[in-house]
């Protein structure tokens, strides 16, 4: 009997360590499905902390941007004054370069509380020596007696300032590099940014591009013209771009009025301004405005453009803000319910033990002591390393099917390019073409330039073939810096490149094919083995529509052999 009464104590204890065991299995799952939860919402809560940071420093870099591209305007209207407005406009200027430097330093501050070290960095020292360097040309212009002053000064000072903006691109464009942000739901609203800053700018080189020869009642020479036409094309096709770009929920009826303002002020008031000064100068007409005067008129055409970066800026800002809060939220939501689920669970489980369990056991075991009875153990165990390793393996297979991807989307990248030039190749060219031919009436606005190299064989004779390669790749690097980023350069052949363009007219089309012609023209490569240094030249065929894509290369062919018979280093379409 009292062996009996032993078995039924111990084998009360199994039970309670039982119950015990479930109780923490039960803990256990509450956590384990409760941490990766938490652990999610609050990596999703420091994403949009981080996203809201990027934003806010994008557009306080935007304004940087923006304010030294608007510099342009004062600075062009003091070198062309007259004597008896200099003053005033000078000090117009100085007033309008505080605000510049103003922001700057702000936005030095701003990049370097987000963690931008780098860039800003760059803006203290890069940027301001440039915007000195560049302040420097333009205030020496006015020095410079009026009889003894020239357009290609005045253009040089405006060049000088150009670059400066596009030394502020580079840094915009690296703070997208560097932002995590550009693979979330706000990628679009950084692009679009970039995408009206860039028309901002584009807008006021319009004008800039033809101030010089204005001022000095001069006709405009073909590359200013060129400059103005292209970025004339450029704004265009930027302000469509906005719109394709724009996610759909944003178009508010407030964007969509920002939208046309554009095209009602800019578009079809301040380009015509420049359209008919360009007219002028084509038909040897006297221009209807002096230089300061073009500024006076053209820049409160850009304000439209700025009102919409300005509203997209604010809007995307505000996006960013209340996915911010939703996701603090969502933490703190999840946190609550998982910690409230475990104290549950646990309180559930020590009064389940205390007031069910524990009575129950203590009643089992009087019932034994009385009886004499002895009762049966079973033990049960479950494998949990099974259960382990199917994830394992789970997570294996996913890392080799990512890593396998990545592999091939690097051999079809290397497959698709020009080893020597880094442009595209003709296996890319077909894959184009079979996009490009699907379409519908795809090939009636399709544009190609074909590019053939002048006397190449004569180069690579007379110096070796690695200076015909450094001829090639200086070729393509024109190419790069003539075009847009989404048209296509082939290298067809050994010293043949093709530039396909879609949805563009002849004339605009001749004239980035005649600022290719040109940019090559001026470029040289030195010969170091003998102490000089070549130049060589293109010769260009243009064709634009064609039933098929045979037609239209064919038509392209034609217009370069032309082009070869004229005499060479001439443009044919």
């Amino acid at each position: 009997m009292g062996g009996d009464l032993k078995n039924s104590k111990l084998r009360s204890e199994h039970i309670s360590r039982r119950l015990f065991l479930c109780m923490l299995v039960i803990i256990f799952s509450i956590s384990y499905l409760s941490i990766p939860l938490i652990i999610n919402s609050y990596q999703e809560y420091i994403r949009t902390k981080q996203t809201l940071a990027e934003i806010i420093s994008l557009r306080t870099l935007v304004k940087t941007v923006n304010k030294i591209s608007r510099e342009r305007a004062p600075a062009n209207k003091v070198m062309s004054s007259q004597p008896k407005d200099l003053f005033n406009n000078r000090q117009e200027l100085e007033e309008y370069r505080i605000v510049v430097d103003t922001q700057i330093n702000q936005t030095i501050d701003v990049l370097k509380q987000n963690g931008f070290e780098r860039i800003a960095q760059g803006l203290e020292i890069n940027l301001k020596a440039k915007l000195a360097q560049a302040r420097t040309i333009v205030n020496a212009y006015p020095n410079i007696p009026i009889e003894q002053r020239t357009s290609a000064q005045f253009d040089h000072a405006i060049l000088s300032m150009f670059e400066v903006w596009d030394e502020s691109r580079e840094f915009l464009t690296e703070l997208l590099v560097q932002s995590n942000s550009k693979s979330s739901k706000m990628s679009n609203y950084f692009t679009s940014i970039l995408v009206l800053t860039d028309m901002r700018d584009q807008a006021g080189r319009v004008a800039s591009n033809i101030m010089a020869p204005v001022t000095f009642d001069e006709k405009i020479s073909d590359e200013n013209r060129a400059r103005s036409l292209q970025t004339q094309h450029q704004a265009v096709y930027l302000w469509k771009l906005i719109d394709t770009i724009q996610p759909e929920l944003s178009k508010t009826p407030e964007y969509v009025q920002l939208y046309k303002r554009v095209k009602t002020e800019f578009l079809d008031k301040g380009l015509p301004i420049v359209s008919r000064l360009l007219d002028e100068s084509n038909n040897n007409e006297a221009y209807f405005l002096t230089g300061t005067q073009l500024t006076e008129r053209i820049v409160g055409k850009f304000t439209t453009v700025i009102d919409l970066q300005n509203y997209i800026l604010d809007y995307s800002i505000e996006v960013a803000d209340q996915q911010n809060r939703q996701a603090k939220l969502q933490f703190i939501f999840t946190l609550c319910i998982s910690s409230l689920s475990l104290l549950i669970a646990i309180f559930t489980m020590i009064y389940t033990k205390r007031k069910v369990f524990s009575p129950l056991i203590h009643a089992r075991n009087m019932i034994l002591s009385l009886s004499g009875t002895s009762d049966e153990y079973v033990s049960m165990n479950k494998n949990k390393e099974e259960f382990f390793s199917l994830f394992e393996a789970i997570d294996k297979l996913k890392g080799m099917l990512k890593q396998r991807d990545m592999m091939e989307l690097q051999l079809k990248k290397i497959a698709n390019s020009d080893v020597l030039t880094g442009v595209a190749n003709r296996l890319a060219l077909e894959e184009y073409i079979h996009v490009i031919e699907s379409k519908s009436e795809s090939l009636s606005n399709t544009c190609v330039i074909a590019i053939d190299i002048d006397n190449f064989k004569f180069v690579n004779d007379q110096y070796g073939h690695i200076v015909g390669d450094q001829v090639i790749t200086m070729i393509a690097d024109q190419l790069k810096q003539n075009v847009r980023a989404s048209d296509l350069i082939v290298r067809y052949g050994g010293d043949e490149f093709l530039v396909v363009i879609e949805n563009i007219q002849m004339d605009a089309v001749k004239v980035i094919a005649e600022s290719i012609r040109l940019a090559i023209l001026k470029q040289s490569i030195a010969v170091l083995s003998r102490g000089e240094s070549i130049q060589v030249s293109v010769s260009i065929g243009v064709a634009i529509g064609a039933n098929s894509w045979l037609g239209l290369l064919e038509k392209a062919d034609q217009s370069l052999l032309k082009a070869k018979a004229k005499g060479k280093n001439i443009v044919e379409g």
